[in-house]
This record gives C-alpha cells, sequence and structure tokens, in this order.
C-alpha cells in the first residue's frame, strides 16, 4: 500500500473577491460531506473507506459518488479497488464539520494518487460563474489553457486566432490549481496545450466542453493519460455533477531504420505522421486520432501495417526496419511518464538493425538495464540515477565488440530515454532521444 503523509486539499485560498469566503456551511455540525471521483485509467471500480469501513462502494470509472458523511476529525482515508480489495492508497486527515469535500483518485507515474477539492466557495453574483483548472497531469510539463464560446471552429484555426492563452499552469511536481475566472453562463470550448506551443493540442481535438449557469462554480479537471503527455478533462460542478471526456487523440513518431538510404513515410488517417525523410532517422511526435488506419511506405511502395493499433491517450512509436523490399512495421508502446523517483532516469533500448545482429544488451554505468532485445522490439524501462557523465553501452550476441559506446552522457534526472539503435549490423547506429523534452 502507498502511505501518504499528506492530501493534498485545494480549497480555501483567497484568490479574488468572489471567493474571498471559503467553508459557508460553517463548523457546528459533527459530520462533513465527502465524495469521490473515480478519474483511474485503470480501476473499473473504487471504495472509499473511512477508518477502514466502507462508506463509498464501487465508484465506477468516469464517475462521481453520492455524499457519504463521515464524522469530523482526524480519520483514515483509504481507497481500495473495488473487484480485488486490493489497498491502493491511504492516508489521516482532518475532516472540518459541516464541510463539503470531494476526493478525486487518479493516477500518474504508475501509481494511484489522490488530491481533494473542498466545495464551499462563496457563490459567485447573479449572471456570472466561476471556473478554474485543477493541473494533476505533472507528467505533462507546463501547459496553456485556451477558454472560448466558439465551439464549431476547428481547434487549430480557433487557436491561430488569439495570441494569449487564458492562463497558463507552469511545470510542477504536484498538483497545481488555477485562479479563478468569472465567465457570463453559456457553453465554453476548453483546449489545453503545451506551453508556449499551440499546436502542441494535449487534450484532443475537441477539446473539453464545459456548461456553466449562473451563480455555479465549477472545477476543471486535468488528469493523466496513459501515456504521460496528454490530458484527460473533466469538470465537477461543486456539490453537483460531473462530467468526463477523455481525450481520443494518440502521439506518434515514425522511426526509419530501413537500410540503404531508403525513404520511409507513414499516415494515420488523414493526418501525416512523416511525409519521407531518409533513414535511419527518428521523427518528432505528431498528435493524431485514436484509432487510426496506419499506412506505411518504403521507397514510396507500401509496407503492411502493424498489427497493433494506437491507444486513445497514449504515446507510440511507428518503428520500421529491415532491408527496403522486406521491410517492417512495428508499433511500440512508449511510456512517458516521470520515473517514481525524481532523481532517476527511465530508460530503455529499441532495436531497429537490419541484418543479424542477434540480441542486444544494454548497460548503464555497468548495469545491466536490457538483455534479449530482438530486431523490432523495445526493452522494458530500467530505472537509473541521473548523471552528468553516464556511460551507456550496447552489445550483440553475435559480436564481441560494443555495438555503442558513449561515455560522459549528461542524462539528467526526472526525465526519459530511449537509445535506439538503428542502420545496418556492419555499421551501426545509436541514436539517444530524450522522450519528455516537452517537460
Amino acid at each position: 500500500m502507498n502511505k501518504l503523509k499528506r492530501w493534498p486539499v485545494v480549497g480555501c485560498v483567497v484568490v479574488a473577491a468572489v471567493v474571498a469566503g471559503c467553508g459557508g456551511s460553517g463548523s457546528s455540525s459533527s459530520s462533513t460531506s465527502l465524495r469521490l471521483i473515480n478519474a483511474t485509467l485503470t480501476h473499473s471500480s473504487l471504495d472509499l473507506l473511512v477508518n477502514a469501513s466502507v462508506a463509498i462502494p464501487a465508484t465506477t470509472s468516469d464517475s462521481v459518488s453520492a455524499a457519504a458523511s463521515p464524522s469530523s476529525g482526524s480519520v483514515t482515508l483509504q481507497i481500495n479497488d473495488s473487484n480485488t480489495a486490493t489497498a491502493l492508497v491511504s492516508s489521516i486527515v482532518s475532516l472540518t464539520g459541516g464541510a463539503h469535500y470531494t476526493v478525486v483518485a487518479y493516477e500518474s507515474g504508475g501509481a494511484l494518487k489522490t488530491a481533494a477539492l473542498t466545495e464551499d466557495f462563496a457563490t459567485p453574483a447573479s449572471g456570472t460563474a466561476q471556473l478554474r483548472f485543477y493541473d494533476a497531469s505533472t507528467d505533462a510539463g507546463a501547459l496553456d489553457v485556451y477558454v472560448t464560446t466558439d465551439t464549431v471552429t476547428p481547434w487549430n484555426t480557433y487557436l491561430a486566432s488569439v495570441t494569449t492563452p487564458t492562463t497558463t499552469i507552469t511545470a510542477d511536481s504536484s498538483p497545481t490549481p488555477s485562479g479563478w475566472g468569472l465567465y457570463a453562463p453559456g457553453t465554453y470550448r476548453v483546449y489545453v496545450t503545451g506551453a508556449g506551443n499551440k499546436a502542441d493540442l494535449r487534450n484532443g481535438f475537441a477539446g473539453t466542453t464545459v456548461t456553466l449557469t449562473s451563480q455555479q462554480t465549477a472545477t476543471m479537471l486535468l488528469t493523466p493519460a496513459s501515456g504521460g503527455l496528454l490530458v484527460n478533462g473533466s469538470t465537477v460542478i461543486q456539490q453537483g455533477a460531473y462530467s468526463a471526456l477523455r481525450n481520443a487523440t494518440a502521439r506518434v513518431r515514425l522511426v526509419g531504420a530501413v537500410s540503404g538510404n531508403a525513404v520511409v513515410a507513414a499516415t494515420a488517417g488523414s493526418t501525416t505522421i512523416d511525409a519521407g525523410n531518409v533513414a535511419p532517422t527518428v521523427g518528432d511526435y505528431v498528435i493524431v486520432p485514436a484509432p487510426s488506419v496506419l499506412a506505411v511506405n518504403v521507397n514510396g511502395a507500401a509496407v503492411a501495417p502493424p498489427a497493433a493499433a494506437l491507444t486513445a491517450g497514449g504515446d507510440a512509436t511507428l518503428l520500421v526496419y529491415g532491408d527496403p523490399g522486406t521491410a517492417v512495421a512495428s508499433l511500440i508502446t512508449d511510456d512517458n511518464r516521470r520515473p517514481s523517483v525524481s532523481t532517476n532516469v527511465k530508460l530503455r533500448l529499441v532495436n531497429g538493425i537490419t541484418g543479424t545482429p542477434g540480441a542486444l544488451a544494454m548497460s548503464a554505468n555497468f548495469t545491466t538495464l536490457a538483455s534479449g532485445i530482438a530486431a523490432g522490439a523495445a526493452s522494458t524501462y530500467g530505472l537509473v540515477a541521473g548523471s552528468t557523465a553516464m556511460q551507456i553501452d550496447v552489445t550483440s550476441a553475435l559480436n564481441p565488440t560494443e555495438l555503442y559506446s558513449k561515455t560522459g552522457l549528461n542524462v539528467g534526472s526526472d526525465k526519459v530515454y530511449t537509445l535506439f539503435m538503428l542502420g545496418d549490423f556492419a555499421a551501426p547506429r545509436g541514436i539517444m532521444i530524450k522522450d519528455s523534452k516537452d517537460r
């Protein structure tokens, strides 16, 4: 069980005169109001326990529970997977009598995490509503948020017409709330991009829609999607409804490893991943609809697409390797979430070598991180301490000489790297890529 010493509470922060009051229900009551939101990716149902007893059972994915009424004071909260009764996270917290709380359960870095929203902010004036953003997607780095009443214009056309984001959320290692903004009642479209890069859309081509009514208080949650850099959006109305909108896009990059200086190109549906580059090359991530039909060609000739499909919210590498006439396309899942320990780096090996190199192995500072990696495959991610002078070696079962050996590599902490081994076995080329360059 992951023991948490602190329970992040996003609550009584005076950000504007309209929300200067908090805890409006008073503290004379001996009980509180407590709800649970299941914003996780891998737990279809969650239980919330108070002092070891189930207070909120079976909250399904993308939903909010009915409110429970635990006693005020110091209590132990625990979240279990409903299907397995496995304890996932627990913490000792202090609940104020008469207050309203919503606990948000989400996943980051491969672990279940929680944060709590207090829900007693002062009611805005008639004819207005207030909206803020709560960024739990710490894997995604700094983000720009754009809010528009235009729910028809395509996202890229709209973003091209504006110069300044509604708000910027700086990169942080812990969940971060924005300030409150006042809005007229109506329906709004919210787009989230990488900071300073309007082409780097993070929450899907459709954005996230929120409808605000007079005197309503709403929080839009940004939680991590499976790949780490994309985000899911959802909205919770203070003491009211919850709505979730999962990201329907994926990020994919083309890695051309075909021999003979072949030109490799790929599309995902009508979206170009790479119009064509001479191999060996590692392309940048492109955001595409998921799922999409992948199409690959080498020197203008079609190559059979990979059997695997793009996953919504995920990151992937489309590796094309082999000789031009017999090239093979492989879709590899990428995990660009932060390392579980911030002083570490995540490092893996991808084998795109053409020829008969046998299985590859990789070591970092003389510690084996990967072995038995066949052509077209990737290793699992290894964890190693970040270093400004790291040594990385790649060897083959069929060659006594290192295929790749570099010393003095500056491999920064809290990052994700992939070492691509590409080219012909007679003259292999190693390309080290920082996959988490967006943070």
